[in-house]
């Protein structure tokens, strides 16, 4: 018995070793992410300054409001004792600010490659959604953010507990760093399409918006690595969207109200930056969605609503 205990207490002795190498490991892998450097060829691209370009570019400035707070000076971008804390940056160009020295050709590395004027990739800019912009709406969002007074202000504390960088580094939390599922050739140029209700714009409109990244790339329902996140609806016409007429759609987008009198939470389904579009351009969404085949619910969305509602 006691040889047998022996064996078991080096078992566990030895797993203990290798949990905490496996640790360490995943940690390093973690902090290493953020040490790479990326080259892009960066294109031209002539950012207008006319008033109807940058009032353009304040209305997609909106949804940059939710990560880099209302006057995009930046703000607490999570705050939770489990995993850490981390602050987004001041995008105001004021001193101490991330775009202080930025020209234009670092905004455009920023938006449509996840990277900095240095090459660094940046955790959880959403490149691979907003870089999806034309030319012309990149333009005016550029255009607008060199035009808002300056606010100095650096940037706040971020700090990753050791669990959270473990957890990180095998994954857990998805991919931290859009840079790395960028089509990077595909995003130099990006031909602008004319405003509309068509499907074919409200496409365009959806990957701007990043729907996919939330809903899952059949819009079919998606489970977030965000463990604070709901599970992400099916927007297919199999789900809510197939019951709502295109006013009604037009009115869930502008008041985050849907007709069943769910309330969306703006903080995972970003409604007032759909809202500041034209009703033509929300429209063209809910007939982009409506184009498509309406698909039944994501196996795991499924999965876990229904394990909620036995709760």
């Amino acid at each position: 018995m006691k040889k047998v205990l022996k064996w078991i207490g080096l078992g566990m002795g030895v797993f203990m070793v290798l949990l905490v190498i496996t640790s360490f490991i995943l940690k390093s892998k973690f902090i290493n992410l953020e040490k790479r450097r990326f080259t892009y060829g960066i294109p031209d691209i002539n950012i207008p300054a006319d008033s109807a370009s940058i009032t353009r570019g304040l209305i997609l400035s909106v949804g940059c409001r939710d990560c880099h707070g209302l006057d995009l000076s930046g703000k607490d971008f999570f705050n939770d004792p489990s995993i850490g804390y981390m602050s987004s940056p001041n995008i105001t160009r004021g001193k101490g600010s991330a775009t202080e020295q930025y020209n234009d050709k670092d905004w455009i590395r920023t938006f449509r490659h996840g990277i900095d004027p240095t090459g660094r990739p940046l955790m959880t800019m959403p490149s691979e959604s907003i870089g999806q912009l034309s030319d012309r709406d990149l333009s005016c969002l550029i255009a607008y953010l060199k035009s808002i007074k300056p606010i100095d202000k650096g940037r706040g504390p971020t700090h990753f507990t050791f669990m959270a960088q473990v957890l990180a580094g095998a994954g857990m939390f998805g991919n931290l760093y859009p840079q790395d599922i960028i089509n990077h050739q595909k995003v130099n140029t990006i031909a602008s399409i004319p405003i509309s209700d068509k499907p074919e714009y409200g496409e365009y409109v959806s990957r701007y918006f990043g729907c996919k990244t939330c809903h899952g790339a059949k819009l079919n329902g998606f489970i977030s690595p965000d463990p604070s996140a709901p599970p992400c609806p099916n927007i297919t016409f199999k789900g809510n969207p197939g019951k709502w007429t295109s006013n009604q759609f037009i009115q869930t987008m502008r008041t985050g109200t849907t007709p069943e009198g769910k309330i969306l939470d703006a903080k995972y389904m970003p409604w007032p930056a759909l809202a500041a579009h034209s009703d033509v351009e929300i429209e063209a969404v809910y007939n982009f969605l409506k184009s498509i085949p309406a698909m039944e619910n994501n196996a795991a969305y499924d999965k876990k609503i229904k394990s909620i509602a036995k709760k």
